[in-house]
């Protein structure tokens, strides 16, 4: 499609690919933008489009006029046209669909960038994947390096098992191999004995060496244990390191072509904050950052979390504190504070009230063993308050409903002796919850950033291990809606840059028809009374994320007075066949008035 103004050259001259050399409202030149300025008439005017304004109403328009960075008017194309100046340009969207910048609410872009600096990573589909990776990484590694299998989660494995350490040490008798699923994984022979590690090594803290119960000897599998590896990699469980800017730059350019205009990094360091003010700064960044500041272990006392928590909020940028929420521009702003609860379903090492129970997928051997908490109850308890007195606003990743129990009653006592209702503190993934923890978030006000991948890609073998009882509660968005609460949609992108075959899949259109569908790789449709609607799931991935993050004044729907962070899209997901969601293309993103990406 080629949009053009009326009457006036085409706008959307290409420059280095993607990104247009100069925002729309600085294409006519000077005189006009000083013109349009003295008249106070919109600089632009999209027309002729099927606006899904994401308003209260749903409302839906033909155009809209904007003045800078701004929507200033919306209204239908009479109304709207009425409003031009002689100078202002008018965009004929040819009764495409218009809607707000999507927004993701949960990424890793750093880790995500650097992830195939060294070498393409293969998307896993089965254990001889694995192997044939790990193959190929022997053939050209030398003896004695690491070899990591990164975030290989075993719910996606056609076997739907993580590798045993024997079936490791066939293929790498030379190397120390890891094959990570997330806090949970599997490592060789190889990486034992480099490593020290005997059936006399301790359990670090809040973490499992796992020994066979008859022999005592180490597995080889790891639960939140990989502090006792030595000489691990730094990205193998990670990305804090020092940031490549071409690389971020190239990763947020991709986003923009699937829709994307927001994200919310959910564990931006000090290093990301500086190059996101840095791409700021030089006009180079093309999504908008909600920076979620991570509080790290140990948490010993009172005193030494206030310190945390202070320290948290310094200074990594000259005269820009990182925190606490709430801080910084429109551009780049800090958001909430983020402890890592329990482990995940991906793995089976999520905080569960019942046993996950012994099996071959997550070599489970203990027969009461229910996941794995990271942070004491007590603790976390003081963690919330201070946090609360701070003024942080707070999410924990918490994947089980034991863990959320946990969570919940944190954030309760948080609000008996400080007061939370109102600060919108949230649950990151909150994959599993009940009646009781669903009535608890609406008694404080509390959201969650969920991942509906997660539903498409992991429902088949979590129904094996749990069974439909337990699985009933699983992504359950029906229930949390109608209870009032705002959840909304994100990817926990961790790997690849693939849209599709990243991990996690990072595309929102592909997010937004599984909340539709309810659609589940090897099932079908699964617990059909809890899908979305259109409009809803939309909402999902607009103006839910933007209110869980104190932004929906700012964006996430089309009206006046919000940022004009746009996209064009191919046909209208309102009324499009539902199989046709998951492949929206998107014609062109604008963020903040300029175009960021427009399709060949």
């Amino acid at each position: 499609m080629n949009l053009s103004f009326s009457g006036h050259r085409p706008i959307l001259a290409v420059a280095q690919g993607l990104l247009l050399s100069s925002a729309l409202v600085h294409t006519a030149g000077a005189e006009a933008r000083a013109a349009a300025a003295d008249n106070g008439k919109p600089d632009a005017i999209i027309r002729n489009a099927k606006v899904i304004t994401v308003d209260r109403d749903d409302r839906i328009a033909e155009a809209v006029a904007l003045k800078g960075n701004r929507i200033v008017a919306v209204g239908t194309n009479a109304e709207v046209d009425a409003l031009a100046g002689p100078m202002t340009r008018k965009i004929d969207a040819g009764g495409k669909a218009l809607l707000p910048g999507l927004y993701d609410s949960h990424v890793h872009p750093l880790g995500a960038a650097s992830s195939e600096k060294d070498h393409p990573i293969p998307s896993f589909a089965s254990l001889n994947d694995i192997k044939t990776y790990i193959t190929e990484r022997v053939n050209t590694q030398k003896k004695g390096t690491w070899i990591v299998v990164r975030y290989a989660f075993p719910t996606r494995l056609r076997e739907r098992r993580f590798p045993t350490r024997a079936e490791l040490d066939a293929i790498a008798p030379d190397h120390p191999v890891l094959h990570q699923g997330g806090p949970a994984g599997v490592v060789n022979s190889k990486a034992l004995t480099l490593s020290g590690i005997t059936q006399d090594t301790p359990d670090p803290p809040a973490g499992t060496i796992v020994k066979d119960p008859e022999t005592n000897e180490p597995t080889g599998m790891l639960r939140n244990a990989y502090s006792v590896l030595k000489g691990l990699p730094r990205d193998a469980y990670s990305d804090d390191g020092e940031p490549d800017s071409a690389r971020v730059k190239d990763l947020f350019r991709r986003y923009n072509t699937r829709g994307l205009t927001s994200i919310a990094d959910r564990g931006a360091s000090g290093p990301a904050l500086r190059l996101y003010r840095r791409l700021r700064d030089d006009g180079e960044l093309t999504v908008r950052v909600n920076a979620t500041r991570i509080l790290t272990p140990p948490f010993e006392d009172r005193d030494k979390i206030v310190k945390k928590l202070n320290d948290l909020a310094g200074y990594a940028t000259e005269n820009e504190p990182n925190g606490p929420s709430g801080v910084g521009d429109d551009w780049v702003r800090i958001g909430p504070m983020k402890v890592f609860l329990d482990g995940g379903m991906l793995n089976g090492t999520a905080a569960m009230r019942e046993p996950w129970g012994v099996g071959p997928t997550y070599q489970i051997t203990e027969p009461d063993y229910r996941g794995q908490l990271f942070v004491e109850p007590k603790m976390l308890a003081i963690i919330a308050e201070e946090a609360a007195r701070r003024d942080w606003q707070m999410t924990a990743h918490a994947a089980g409903e034991a863990a959320m129990d946990e969570l919940l009653l944190a954030y309760d006592r948080a609000d008996r002796t400080v007061g939370i209702r109102g600060r919108r503190w949230l649950i990151t993934h909150a994959n599993f919850t009940t009646a009781e923890n669903l009535q608890r978030c609406v008694d404080l006000g509390v959201g969650a950033d969920i991942q509906p991948a997660w539903l498409g890609l992991d429902t088949r073998t979590l129904l094996e291990v749990l069974g439909p009882k337990r699985m009933a509660w699983f992504h359950p968005y029906r229930k949390w809606l109608d209870a009032g609460l705002t959840i909304g949609g994100g990817s926990d992108h961790m790997i690849r840059l693939d849209a599709l075959g990243a991990t996690n899949p990072w595309d929102p259109w592909l997010g937004i028809w599984i909340a539709v569908t309810r659609q589940a790789e090897g099932i079908g449709v699964f617990n059909p009374d809890q899908k979305l609607t259109r409009a809803e799931a939309i909402r999902f991935y607009t103006i839910n994320n933007a209110r869980l993050h104190f932004e929906e004044h700012r964006k996430g729907s089309i009206e006046p007075g919000k940022l004009a962070d746009l996209i064009l899209v191919d046909r209208d997901p309102l009324t499009c066949p539902e199989n046709d969601l998951k492949t929206t293309e998107v014609l062109w993103t604008m963020v903040g008035g300029s175009i960021v990406y427009q399709s060949r």
